[in-house]
């Protein structure tokens, strides 16, 4: 079925407009399981975005993923990229939620929330740096349900949708979301 479609919206508040961009456009949701390298090209649970300073380059952390994608922005505001596995930049610790750009040094920290940790980004490469895992106290069955939960290169032929594509964040905060 097509129970989630992951999405970027670009606000323009001078002329009010508010346009949703589809960022997984390869899926053809008719066709189920999908078919081989469509998971790869797609985004899942966008969590976190930094925009460089020059406004030009968008990068998005989709924590169901575990990779950071990279758009041009005008491409994103005009609906013209094309999703492609070859822009995305994967992280070890799984589940990036948070980023934060350092232009001066050329690097993209990002926070992974699988393991509790930080990964460091050369945007020269594209590649992770280094990986960084801070002490976390949750119980182990927490941590792996955690990605079990997120994960939609796991759950999801089309590598879009994860049970927290409906249960956002669920954790063990005793909420429904």
């Amino acid at each position: 079925g097509r129970q989630h479609q992951t999405q970027l919206t670009v606000i323009d508040p001078v002329a009010g407009t508010v346009l949703p961009r589809h960022l997984n456009k390869h899926i053809n949701y008719a066709i189920s399981p999908a078919p081989a390298g469509v998971n790869a090209r797609s985004l899942a649970l966008p969590r976190g975005v930094a925009v460089s300073s020059n406004g030009a380059t968008l990068y998005l952390a989709a924590a169901g993923s575990g990779k950071v994608g990279v758009f041009a922005t005008a491409e994103v505001e005009a609906n013209t990229f094309t999703p492609d596995a070859a822009t995305h930049i994967p992280v070890s610790g799984g589940g990036p939620t948070g980023l934060a750009l350092d232009e001066a040094r050329n690097q993209l920290y990002v926070l992974t929330r699988f393991d509790n940790g930080v990964s460091v980004i050369d945007l020269g490469t594209r590649t992770e740096k280094r990986h960084y895992t801070l002490p976390n106290p949750e119980p182990a069955t927490l941590v792996a349900g955690r990605v079990f939960m997120q994960d939609a290169s796991y759950t999801s032929s089309n590598g879009e949708a994860a049970c927290g594509s409906c249960h956002v964040d669920g954790d063990l905060d005793s909420l429904a979301w």
